[in-house]
């Protein structure tokens, strides 16, 4: 089976960053500049772990001969196999969460991409001329890459410019952690839920994959992203395989939602286009969040709740204590045109139809030395990667039309979007239908985006009239 890299990279621009718009600081909020918060959902497309490394717990390792696992090989040969135990996440009040912190590494992450800024986090020891995306270079107040302006930078002792968007904790809202604990005087189980494949620490030093087309001593490849696995994904191994993996408690499983707050100050007209694009992204398209993104876990969908939002302008927070919120700002997402190729081929959810296993290879001992093509195949020759299923258009509001009186075995839905093979509606009620859209009796012009529609029952509810 052909073997896919559980990474990629999304290739360096051969422009610079642009570094000629200067610190706006916080002091003042600029007349045209927005300001507010964002309530934003994340929903786990994969299962999902953030561990909690400060109390974890050892555990034996059994075999399947039911004695004690020790070390065949190595400098720890003889000894005793023990793997350290995680819960996920806790504050101190027990509630489970995922750091702000995280949320704000991972959407940076994709922010310096869409808008060519420096490289914050990565290796470039042994790689040529990064083209000015060197962090380095973001060396004082008037001279910051995109980023760094709005996610804030230090530079030693010499100056700090503090981030104007900051993330809040993102705490569980909805589903339960897998397995649920146990009730009260219920004894545990001293086995963990489960035992991770190996999770593999970064080797940028290994150029047929961090090197550009597997040059050595040559450019880095780019930005590293991993590929989504789809929900399904295998991410754990028998007991007597864990040797160098490490066990978990419990883990958030598809479908759970954590609830979170973006709070923004001052932020120009573009840099907040592009952060509602780095957020939200567009449909076909997850981030990736916690540990094994390597290995399937961490896929995730992060939406903003428009109603609950609040977006201001700096000058309508001087004219009154109760400035005027701004029911426009949502338009101004930017087109996922502003998205590189690369990029979507990494991020696309429909990454597990591609023929192939992605994942490290089996033996590491024995990993390949063929460069990686754009859709992560060793030694394939593809120039471009594949797309996601991306909806023909969608509409974000329900028409302005009341809906459609209809008998009691109808229903009435306006149409949000069209993809290739399928039709969904929203009912008056708010809840998604999705029809093939090869049932559709209408002719094509009138699968208009965004008008009433009446469907037919329960008993045919492939038919869709006009």
């Amino acid at each position: 089976m052909t073997q896919i890299n559980p990474y990629n990279f999304v290739p360096l621009k051969s422009d610079k960053p642009k570094r000629s718009n200067g610190y706006p600081g916080k002091l003042k909020l600029h007349k045209d500049n927005y300001s507010g918060m964002l309530k934003c959902t994340l929903e786990a497309l994969s299962p999902l772990i953030s561990i909690d490394q400060r109390n974890p717990r050892l555990y034996q390792l059994i075999g399947n001969n039911g004695k004690p696992l020790k070390f065949t090989s190595g400098a720890k040969r003889g000894d005793l196999c023990k793997v350290n135990c995680f819960k996920f996440l806790r504050n101190s009040r027990g509630q489970i969460f995922l750091q702000g912190t995280s949320l704000k590494g991972m959407i940076r992450s994709v922010y310096e991409v869409i808008t060519n800024s420096c490289l914050k986090l990565v290796t470039t020891i042994g790689y040529k001329d990064i083209t000015g995306h060197k962090n380095a270079e973001c060396n004082n107040p008037h001279n910051l890459c995109p980023a760094c302006r709005l996610f804030g930078t230090i530079r030693g002792d010499k100056f700090h410019c503090q981030g104007r968007v900051v993330f809040i904790d993102a705490f569980l809202v909805k589903g339960n952690l897998e397995p649920e604990p146990p009730i009260a005087n219920q004894s545990v189980s001293s086995k963990p839920f489960c035992f991770l494949k190996v999770l593999s620490s970064p080797q940028p030093s290994h150029h047929p994959t961090y090197g550009k087309k597997g040059q050595r001593n040559g450019p880095i490849a780019g930005r590293k992203f991993y590929y989504h696995h789809g929900k399904d994904t295998k991410f754990s191994v028998n007991e007597h395989e864990a040797r160098r993996s490490i066990a978990i408690e419990e883990y958030a499983p598809v479908k759970t939602r954590f609830g979170f707050e973006v709070y923004v100050e001052n932020l120009d007209k573009e840099e907040f286009e592009y952060l509602v694009l780095a957020l939200e992204l567009y449909e076909g398209l997850g981030h990736k969040i916690g540990l094994g993104k390597a290995i399937g876990l961490g896929s995730c969908r992060i939406t903003i709740d428009r109603d609950q939002s609040f977006i201001a302008k700096g000058s309508d927070r001087y004219q009154d204590w109760n400035p005027t919120k701004d029911t426009t700002w949502y338009s101004l997402k930017k087109d996922k045109k502003k998205l590189p190729s690369a990029l979507i081929e990494i991020l696309r959810l429909n990454k597990d139809d591609d023929t192939g296993e992605i994942g490290y290879p089996s033996d590491f001992t024995n990993y390949p030395n063929d460069p990686i093509d754009a859709r992560g195949v060793f030694g394939g020759n593809a120039m471009k990667g594949g797309r996601p299923y991306w909806p023909d258009d969608v509409a974000t509001e329900p028409p302005k039309e009341p809906a459609p009186k209809v008998s009691q075995d109808q229903e009435a839905a306006w149409l949000k979007e069209i993809y290739d093979d399928k039709l969904v509606f929203v009912d008056t009620q708010g809840k998604e239908i999705k029809r093939p859209r090869k049932a559709c009796q209408s002719k094509k012009k009138l699968q208009e985006v965004g008008a009433w529609f009446i469907l037919w029952g329960p008993s045919a509810s492939k038919r869709v009239l006009y």
